[in-house]
């Protein structure tokens, strides 16, 4: 095994909850290094987006994992990423909710040095919504439906007889 460098760098801003990413950093791809700016160098954490991604690139950084979405919104914090090629993962719509932020990064590291496009800037705009919940009598008719059958039909043939549940008690 070698110690080469990683195949992707990025660091995480100060507003990411790098606690929960260091708690879970053994299950991180073995082509991945996320470090804090802070770790990278305590005066990264004072910059601007704009020398930011300048500072970074020159530093052998690939790019940036942040919660400020909005960056892809301004010019001026665009040109840096499109002139440094630099890799952005954009965490969109979850405020200051550390968990759900570390969550949706989690979800979509996987693969993702993989999918770097070379030579371009590379922005992964990553959004989670919070869905109700369905019943399960709900996923129950969506399969009577597939199978071509009414719901009533397949609750019959599925449904848990009053025997069954009482046998169930570990008494």
């Amino acid at each position: 095994m070698t110690d080469a460098a990683p195949a992707l760098r990025l660091a995480l801003d100060q507003n990411f909850p790098t606690p929960l990413i260091h708690a879970i950093a053994s299950y991180l791809p073995p082509d991945l290094e996320l470090r804090s700016l802070h770790e990278i160098d305590p005066r990264l954490s004072r910059l601007e987006d704009r020398p930011l991604f300048l500072t970074l690139h020159h530093m052998g950084w690939h790019g940036l994992v942040t919660n400020n979405y909005r960056m892809l919104d301004e010019p001026w914090e665009l040109a840096p990423i499109i002139r440094t090629q630099a890799i952005v993962v954009a965490v969109e719509g979850l405020g200051h909710d550390p968990l759900r932020a570390a969550g949706a990064l989690l979800l979509d590291l996987p693969g993702l040095a993989g999918r770097i496009r070379p030579q371009r800037s590379n922005v992964f705009l990553l959004s989670y919504r919070r869905r109700p919940p369905r019943t399960a009598r709900e996923y129950l008719t969506e399969i009577a439906q597939r199978r071509g059958l009414a719901e009533p039909d397949l609750w019959q043939e599925v449904l848990v007889t009053a025997e069954e549940f009482e046998q169930a008690r570990l008494d």
